[in-house]
């Protein structure tokens, strides 16, 4: 007779470890399914209303064993992601979308390696259950919630890690697909953006620990409850209570003090590498003509042109020759986007050539064309406005440089605009960044202005996807923010985020048109400056030291763990 060993039962694992196995095709799936769901949030479909799901089938998925397949999972999802919502980039060349999406994945990648590890990582209830097959949901209630919020948190901090590294990149935050919930808006006064993307994750991670919880109604474990409400979905809805404290202590808006009048000029140019004769010409023209219609029919305060309206330098004679003419009998001013050539330091040798130094600058001119004030663009566009390494790499400035080298500015001057109102003037790209924004507001700005080409991009979304940027740079400083753009997405953004009088056409709806329009832009005199406009991004920097916290706490947990290992191997000598 032989001794038949007795296999000891196995527990029973969740519903979705039993149907998906760690089959490596389920996982990639349900990662680019999410990937998918949350580019579909922003323009141009724009359905901020799946980013709240979009992360569940990555959650649900089978949690790959090997830290290989992790890291490709997380980083499938995070380049499908990014792949969609930068494909408008590629209308620019060099398949620039693509190559973006592709370092921009690494960000989604570094968050579910943590969230990943941290949740195989904790103890679990079931002495029995091994944590390579461990899900949130074997957690107890309480271990849920902690690894919901440190999930939440190590979003964020990626976000802001993002919006900084390398230049930074802070474009389609997760919060920015909910740019038209006002409520929530209020939120970013506090936190900013970064405020919104941690309820997004928080509510995403709940429902995918609820929904499993409803597959446990079918796969019940002994001393286990079944219930649909998990803790992790009731501490998600506390966390929406400030957003409710805030709608109900909101101070009824007041009247504003005064209304400036801006008559905005979008010139619908296209925008080349090379200009030729013929195309600068035709946008001396376009900007004439505009301008003295905007004068005559619409009597602004002010007339705004956007970024680099006119392709060449502010003093080159026909441009100086053609601002001359046009506003000689108008007494308006003007504030203009353009190229602005200003001499280095010249070198005292006799024979030594003249440096001249190029800046992206908004120019203020009073009614008889005497400039006033400037503000040269701070944060310029890498590849677009200058080449980064472009003196050890010089081929990498002829392959993919815009053909110039711009000089970064390095102060944030505050416009004295028409009637004393007091402006401050971004230029293009600069109102992704939170920080540009807070900074000329806190130096007293009544409002905020943004002066942009997205020309670059022709029809594609990407002007529809910086134009909600804006919103938040708004809503976070609640000030009015007024754009102008070249070829789109000319309006208004009351502080609470509310976007008004848009130019498009009425007949179809198109907004990439010619026209000019003026904009009453209302003007609080002394408003109070915003939590977040104080303080920053403290929201975001302590959600940084809660997930460099939870790393930390990894690392401890993999050395110790190795380390009992090594002990049952080899026990130290008596």
């Amino acid at each position: 007779m032989y001794d038949i060993p007795v296999i000891p039962a196995q527990p029973r694992q969740n519903l979705c470890n039993r149907i998906g196995g760690g089959v490596f095709w389920l996982q990639s799936g349900l990662a680019a399914f999410s990937g998918a769901l949350l580019a579909l949030a922003f323009p141009p479909l724009e359905l901020g209303m799946l980013a709240w799901v979009a992360l569940v089938p990555l959650l649900l998925a089978p949690v790959p064993m090997t830290l290989g397949r992790r890291i490709w999972v997380g980083y499938l999802f995070g380049a499908v992601h990014f792949i969609i919502s930068l494909w408008w980039l590629n209308t620019i060349g060099f398949c620039a979308g693509v190559l973006l999406g592709l370092i921009c994945a690494f960000f989604p990648m570094a968050w579910y390696l943590l969230v990943s590890s941290l949740m195989r990582r904790m103890p679990g209830d079931d002495p029995a259950m091994a944590p390579n097959t461990r899900h949130p949901w074997d957690l107890s209630g309480f271990r849920q919630c902690l690894w919901m919020l440190a999930a939440a948190a190590a979003w964020v901090a990626l976000e802001w890690v993002r919006s900084w590294f390398f230049t930074g990149f802070p474009w389609n935050q997760l919060g920015v697909s909910q740019w038209s919930l006002r409520s929530l808006l209020l939120l970013t006064t506090i936190t900013g953006v970064y405020g919104i993307s941690f309820l997004v994750v928080a509510v995403n991670i709940a429902l995918a620990i609820s929904w499993a919880r409803f597959g446990r109604l079918f796969v019940v474990q002994p001393g286990r409850s079944a219930g649909l409400l998990s803790w992790p979905m009731a501490v998600a809805m506390l966390l929406v209570l400030p957003v409710f404290i805030l709608i109900v202590t909101q101070k009824v808006p007041t009247l504003p003090d005064m209304t400036l009048r801006a008559g905005t000029i979008q010139g619908c140019l296209p925008q080349c590498r090379m200009w030729t004769q013929e195309q600068y010409d035709e946008s001396l023209r376009v900007y004439s003509v505009l301008t003295r219609e905007v004068a005559s029919a619409g009597k602004p305060n002010l007339i705004v042109w956007p970024e680099t309206a006119i392709p060449a330098s502010f003093d080159d004679p026909a441009y100086a020759a053609m601002r001359e003419r046009v506003f000689s009998r108008m007494d308006i001013p003007l504030l203009a986007g353009a190229i602005d050539r200003r001499p280095a330091v010249r070198d005292p040798r006799p024979d030594a050539a003249d440096d001249w130094l190029e800046f992206n600058s908004a120019i203020l001119l009073d009614g008889n064309g005497k400039r006033l004030q400037s503000y040269d663009k701070t944060h310029r566009v890498p590849f677009g406005e200058y080449t980064p390494f472009a003196k050890q790499l010089p081929w990498l400035e002829r392959l993919i440089g815009m053909g110039r080298g711009l000089t970064p500015g390095r102060e944030f001057t505050v416009f004295n605009l028409p009637n004393n109102v007091r402006g401050g003037v971004m230029i293009c790209y600069e109102d992704a960044f939170p920080g540009i924004a807070r900074e000329f507001t806190r130096r007293g700005a009544d409002i905020l202005v943004t002066l942009t080409n997205d020309s670059w991009y022709a029809e594609s979304a990407g002007s529809r996807q910086h134009l909600l940027h804006a919103v938040f740079r708004a809503a976070e400083n609640n000030r009015p923010l007024l754009r102008a753009g070249n070829n789109s997405d000319t309006c208004l953004i009351l502080p609470d985020g509310r976007i008004t009088s848009l130019v498009l056409d009425k007949r179809n709806g198109n907004r990439f048109i010619r026209a000019w329009t003026v904009l009453e832009v209302p003007v609080w005199r002394n408003q109070p400056l915003t939590w977040y406009a104080k303080h920053g991004d403290v929201f975001a920097r302590a959600c940084a030291g809660l997930a460099a916290a939870c790393l930390l706490w990894i690392f401890f947990r993999v050395w110790r763990t190795r380390r009992a290992m090594l002990d049952k191997v080899a026990p130290p000598p008596k």
